[in-house]
């Protein structure tokens, strides 16, 4: 059984919790949400060491040319790069700078996807409203909007780049503390993602400063196009 945005109706994990505890199979129930918060609450609460979370990202650029190499899992040796090199030769066409631009401007939402370009502004505002000042600043209850919304844009146009925690509360006029709680939020809730640097030294991978990447392109685009739009 499926049960789609389960939580909504948290008063059903206690009695999945008595069925999945009578019968052995697994996968007897799929519970999606698009309100993570709410979500791993009850999830935690109710169904602690009976269920197997998984996060579903955007589609991958693979999955949108149809390529063989996205039903494979990614495992980075020779044999794989050289099988999904050859799977892009074969399936996809070639993509110009313009339309790889265009691909990382529109993001990797399946409704954007299928909806297309035209609706790709409506569709990141309403996310943000929805979504990111709904679910997100309810968990961080937070006393200033505009600082919030400051804070957005400066981590999306930071992308790509080194973290650096003093740097961004300082842009966003915060201190350090909040800064970092406000981040690990959003690493959370699946918006950002934290890439640890490569030691081989495991103590020396925990402190040395990760990267910071916006998981969805089109979203950081949109953020950082909207803090331009307001600039003199």
């Amino acid at each position: 059984m499926t049960i789609d945005e389960i939580q909504y109706a948290p008063q059903l994990f206690s009695a999945i919790k008595i069925i999945v505890d009578r019968e052995k199979p697994n996968g007897l129930f799929w519970l999606t949400g698009s309100q993570k918060f709410h979500l791993m609450r009850g999830i935690t609460e109710s169904l602690a060491g009976r269920v197997a979370i998984v996060d579903l990202l955007g589609l991958a650029q693979a999955e949108l040319t149809g390529r063989a190499a996205a039903s494979r899992p990614f495992i980075p040796t020779p044999q794989w790069l050289a099988h999904a090199r050859q799977s892009a030769q074969d399936s996809a066409p070639s993509h110009g700078l313009k339309e790889i631009y265009q691909q990382i401007w529109l993001g990797s939402y399946p409704r954007l996807i299928a909806q297309g370009a035209q609706a790709r502004d409506l569709f990141y505002r309403s996310y943000i409203q929805t979504y990111i000042q709904r679910d997100v600043q309810d968990v961080l209850k937070v006393s200033d909007q505009m600082a919030f919304n400051r804070f957005l844009v400066a981590v999306a146009a930071r992308t790509g780049q080194l973290l650096n925690f003093a740097s961004l509360a300082r842009d966003v006029e915060v201190d350090n503390k909040t800064a970092k709680s406000w981040l690990s939020i959003l690493e959370t809730s699946g918006l950002v993602y934290l890439l640890q640097p490569y030691h081989r030294n495991l103590t020396k991978r925990l402190v040395k400063t990760p990267k910071l990447y916006f998981l969805d392109t089109g979203l950081a685009a949109y953020l950082t196009m909207k803090a331009r739009s307001c600039w003199p």
